[in-house]
């Protein structure tokens, strides 16, 4: 039997496995079934340090790498405040909970879908703290050109070069073993016919190594050109593998090697077979099971469903259950 595979669904197995429950079993946007559209939605959430980098993934897509790729000029300052306007709409929507309106469809609310922890969970906040997301997304956009990527050369100049450029890939599916990868990849580039790909990162963290996830992207890119009759192989370093953070306007390149494509091989070859396990159709929830780790318990956007299910044993009432929710905050 196949298996979906993903380096977070590994990640969240490993930090609980009733956390993977409520996010790869449960959750199901189908509002017939409340207890699997509200695990959709709580897994959807976000909170501001997040929101703020999906915000800029998502003007990137929609709206800069368009105009880069019909060669239209770019003027930062302007796209900045655009940016921002983008953000304050995702606010409101999440504020005013028209996620829970039967009407509205994400796929038709792609700009504007957003659900925020502060308003779904009643998670407490500033007003100082909103307005510190739209600096930091006014400042990435900001950063954009001033990036520098390879060999001293500006991304902007690289991708305005590029043969082709396209965000938001995730129709790249290959199989290792049983196991179906199909990585969602920030941006991916054909420069001089070579693959590039770009992650996006928001993070002011100094130590933050996000590798995998771009290596786990490369394979797939390496390995889906095998798949492919009539077209030569690509070599291992045709790969180019790029972490930019746009807050802090830099950007890293990790290695892709055949030593580190076999590595991820065995990986997924290994986890897969913990994940197959798990997804057969009588799994029920009392058969995963609680972390030990209260700060992953405490940070975990399934902690007050989880919580209530262990309170009411495992029977779910909507009513009962958003009573249960503390009410929106402000300090």
């Amino acid at each position: 039997m196949s298996v979906k595979w993903a380096y977070t669904t590994v990640n969240t197995w490993r930090e609980c496995n009733r956390k993977y429950y409520f996010a790869s079993i449960l959750a199901n946007h189908n509002r017939k079934h409340l207890i699997r559209r509200k695990a959709y939605e709580l897994g959807t959430m976000q909170n501001l340090t997040m929101w703020k980098g999906s915000v800029v993934d998502k003007f990137l897509e929609l709206i800069i790498i368009p105009k880069i790729a019909e060669k239209q000029e770019l003027n930062f300052q302007n796209l900045s405040e655009q940016a921002v306007e983008f953000a304050q709409k995702q606010f409101r929507f999440s504020e005013n909970k028209l996620y829970q309106n039967p009407e509205i469809k994400k796929g038709n609310m792609e700009s504007e879908y957003c659900i925020l922890d502060i308003h779904e969970t009643g998670q407490p906040f500033t007003e100082q703290e909103v307005e510190e997301c739209y600096d930091d997304i006014r400042k990435a956009v900001i950063n954009i050109p001033e990036i520098i990527l390879m060999d001293g050369r500006y991304l902007i100049d690289i991708l305005k070069e590029a043969n082709w450029i396209k965000p938001n890939v995730e129709d790249r599916l290959v199989y290792v073993g049983n196991a179906i990868v199909k990585p969602q990849m920030d941006l991916l580039a054909s420069y001089d016919w070579k693959p590039m790909i770009i992650d996006w990162k928001m993070s002011d963290s100094m130590v933050s190594d996000y590798a995998r996830q771009l290596q786990i992207s490369g394979l797939t890119i390496y390995k889906k050109r095998l798949d492919t009759p009539g077209k030569p192989a690509y070599l291992f370093e045709d790969i180019k593998l790029f972490e930019v953070n746009l807050l802090k306007g830099s950007s890293k390149q990790h290695d892709f090697t055949e030593e580190i494509y076999n590595t991820i091989i065995d990986y997924i070859t290994l986890t897969s077979r913990d994940i197959a396990l798990m997804t057969g159709d009588d799994i029920e929830l009392e058969d995963f099971e609680l972390t030990n780790n209260q700060v992953s318990c405490k940070n975990c956007n399934f902690r007050l469903l989880c919580g209530y299910l262990i309170k009411n044993n495992n029977t779910y009432d909507e009513g009962s259950y958003l009573k249960s929710v503390p009410s929106r905050q402000l300090v």
